[in-house]
């Protein structure tokens, strides 16, 4: 979605992941804050972090790196909140580092590019060349879309994924 299209421009959040450069359409983004310790939630997927109470609002915050398939991230220093909306709700990604809020013109706009690989690609809408770098954008709709994942973690598939039959307790 190209929502912040004006004048052939567009703000962009960028924020790196594993020593890639990333952004995410300003129109979808809430806020951005230090990390913040979450509540974990049990049956969850690995890219679930937990639960963060934003001011009285439950928000699900979902680790960017599990779900582009990226590395783990080191210990050494936490991440960064960024809170985005869509239709279907708010969600927190977590990521490496915030770099700015850019301005970027369509005319640096390019294709995907071709060496990234087939997870990163479904949630790729294309990039920007930079001075001295790619700035991959995300589809933040897609990158929120996490139903699939949980619905993949629920025990009774795990059981019928492994070859179980799931038999209802009788009452």
């Amino acid at each position: 979605m190209n929502h912040s299209f004006h004048n052939g421009q567009r703000q962009v959040c960028a924020f790196t992941l594993g020593g890639h450069l990333f952004g995410i359409d300003v129109h979808f983004i809430q806020e951005v804050f230090r990390y913040q310790e979450c509540t974990p939630v049990p049956l969850t997927p690995p890219l679930v972090t937990g639960l963060l109470n934003l001011r009285g609002q439950i928000v699900m915050a979902v680790d960017l790196r599990q779900r582009l398939g990226l590395t783990d991230r080191p210990d050494a220093k936490p991440p960064i909140n960024i809170v985005v909306r869509t239709d279907d709700g708010v969600l927190s990604f977590l990521v490496d580092e915030l770099v700015d809020i850019m301005t970027l013109s369509d005319e640096i706009h390019e294709q995907i590019p071709e060496t990234l690989t087939e997870t990163e690609k479904q949630f790729v809408t294309g990039c920007f060349k930079l001075n001295d770098r790619l700035l991959i954008m995300l589809d933040a709709i897609q990158v929120a879309d996490i139903s699939q994942c949980l619905r993949d973690a629920l025990p009774e598939n795990r059981s019928t994924r492994a070859g179980l039959q799931v038999v209802p307790l009788s009452s």
